[in-house]
């Protein structure tokens, strides 16, 4: 017997009581799918899609959502887990969810085997169940596409057939693909468009399939998918996040400068240091989390046998391993990029291998997620792990003796510098990063958001300090000249008009960007959109400084006017996709 969210049925996929944790909330997304659950009720339906990389929390937060629609009469809900054993698995678990909407909110006893949701649900809704029957029949005869077809209409009939809206979740949705059909996202698409009473939230940790997926196969008229991207933490929330799971402890800020440095926010990160720590004995008793205790809980989790973010590299290393022969040459392409070479002929030279080669390991990679393609840059996005393979992996299989309390000195002091490096950033001016980053271009191109950015060789940069936190540089070069302002702080109409005036002062000048680190007003943006003046946002600007090696810039509350996140609108992914702006502030 089990209670009604914590039922042993695994058609309902949700074993246990969700923790209630803010990255798992994610009130901002949260209020976006109830706002579309609303909308769907009235007549409005708006499919949507959430993407982000794996441990950022999608699944705990549909789960989440999944525990307060179901107490909804007006809709029914099914949970779908594309990540199953096998087609079959996968096919089963569909029926099964199906079958269990309509017994949620009626009974805590759920049968746990599809026969006996079947039995249990015939006398309720007997037509969505002799559609489940048939659908088991066509399997059973071998018929998968018609099959398939079916299974994919069972909403609709569910629908109908109770006259109430069905919320239709598909967790990891790339995962249909083990379905036995030569292409089951066509196939879901037509099922999609004309499905009015059903509405779709899915989502993927494959970001570049994803994308895909919703681009070529999901947008059909009436079945677009408004996306929405789930990032890592920005500062301020992983402040507030520590906040909440260590309330009577203290952090300075060059400390959470250092954490949000090493784990870049993402919230898995975040979340297994601070248990760490709290297993330290930093927990009761209020006291400060001192650089000592944090570095030494970076040890325990990349370094020692036990820690689990290192365990975790272990397994995305072996994944790599397991895509080549004896050469390993997918792992060698791996260990290139965590050492910094981002392009194809770089990352060739130093594996010893021809272009062409790399160039097809680096295709297999990007498909099995673990790396990203943009423009011309191939990207490791995960900086802990770039960090893991450089100071423990790497080093581990160079020494020449089984012994390792050399490498973990190694690795605290490596750790040590950093912290103290994140210290002395505090007060760097974000002008002169910001300049030492326009250094580094070389007539690339850099794919964000679905949209190509040129990045022009500069021959000569010039910074200029301008009132009220802002910075000017003018880069030259055989492009022409580019101008850049520099905000830390929220940019309000008032900065954008005396931007400006100072850019009429300057003459061929070819593009005019505008990088607002601490958010731009709607008005304000406007302006300057007007006055075609690109805009880059805090998110943006550190996209460009990872994929050149360098830290990513930190705004801090003491660094910023305004200490809560500055909202900004604007699509992410083109016209098919919007994102949640507060997600983006990074």
């Amino acid at each position: 017997m089990a209670n009604k969210f914590g039922s042993t049925c695994p058609f309902l996929s949700l074993k246990h009581k969700v923790p209630e944790m803010p990255f798992l909330t994610r009130e901002t997304v949260q209020e976006r799918l109830h706002k579309r659950i609303e909308d769907g009720v009235n007549g409005f339906r708006q499919n949507i899609g959430l993407i982000g990389s794996p441990g950022v929390g999608k699944s705990h937060l549909l789960k989440n959502f999944f525990q307060s629609i179901s107490r909804d009469s007006r809709l029914l809900s099914i949970f779908i887990r594309g990540e199953t054993i096998d087609d079959k698995q996968l096919v089963e678990q569909w029926l099964g969810a199906v079958l269990c909407s309509v017994l949620i909110r009626k009974t805590s006893d759920i049968p746990s085997s599809l026969s006996g949701l079947i039995q249990h649900t015939e006398p309720l809704i007997p037509s969505t169940v002799q559609a489940v029957k048939h659908v088991q029949r066509l399997f059973h005869q071998e018929k998968k596409s018609s099959a398939v077809r079916e299974l994919f209409g069972l909403s609709s009939i569910l629908a109908r057939e109770t006259g109430k809206k069905v919320v239709l979740i598909i967790d990891e949705l790339q995962g249909l693909e083990k379905l036995p059909v030569t292409d089951p996202f066509a196939m879901l698409g037509k099922q999609i468009m004309p499905a009015k009473e059903v509405l779709y939230l899915v989502t993927s940790s494959a970001r570049d399939r994803a994308l895909e997926i919703f681009r070529n196969k999901l947008s059909l008229l009436f079945g677009n998918f408004e996306l929405l991207e789930l990032g890592p933490f920005g500062f301020f929330e992983m402040e507030k996040y520590l906040a909440g799971r260590m309330p009577t402890h203290r952090w300075t800020e060059p400390l959470k400068r250092f954490l949000f440095h090493m784990t870049d926010g993402e919230p898995l990160y975040v979340d297994l240091m601070i248990q760490c720590i709290e297993k330290m004995g930093v927990r009761e008793i209020p006291q400060p989390v001192t650089p000592a205790s944090l570095i030494d809980a970076f040890c325990q989790e990349l370094f020692d046998d036990r820690g689990r973010i290192a365990l975790r590299f272990e397994q995305k290393i072996q994944q790599c391993a397991s895509l080549s022969g004896k050469n390993g040459v997918h792992k060698r392409v791996l260990i290139s990029l965590s050492q910094g070479r981002r392009k194809v002929i770089p990352i060739a030279a130093s594996i010893a291998e021809t272009v062409t080669e790399t160039q097809k390991v680096l295709k297999r990679l990007v498909q099995e997620g673990l790396i990203v393609k943009s423009g011309s840059f191939y990207h490791l996005p995960d900086i802990l792990f770039r960090f893991w393979i450089r100071e423990v992996y790497l080093k581990r299989h160079a020494l020449f003796l089984p012994e390792g309390q050399s490498l973990r000195k190694s690795l605290f002091d490596k750790l040590n510098a950093t912290c103290d490096s994140c210290a002395r950033m505090h007060n760097e001016d974000v002008g002169a990063r910001v300049e030492t980053m326009l250094k580094e271009f070389r007539n690339d191109t850099v794919e964000f958001s679905q949209k190509k950015f040129q990045c022009p060789q500069f021959s000569e940069t010039a910074l200029r300090v301008l009132p009220n936190s802002l910075f000017a540089i003018l880069g030259k070069g055989g492009r022409g000249r580019w101008l850049f302002y520099v905000g830390a702080e929220t940019i309000d109409e008032r900065a954008v008009e005396n931007l400006l005036k100072d850019s009429k002062n300057l003459r061929n000048i070819r593009r005019k960007i505008l990088i607002a680190l601490s958010g731009i007003e709607q008005n304000a943006k406007l302006i300057a959109q007007e006055a075609k003046m690109q805009i880059w946002d805090l998110r943006q600007l550190n996209v460009f400084m990872d994929y050149y090696d360098l830290p990513k810039i930190i705004i801090t509350s003491q660094s910023r006017t305004h200490g809560t996140e500055q909202k900004t609108d604007g699509s992410i992914m083109g016209t098919v996709a919007q994102n949640v702006s507060a997600l983006n502030s990074r």
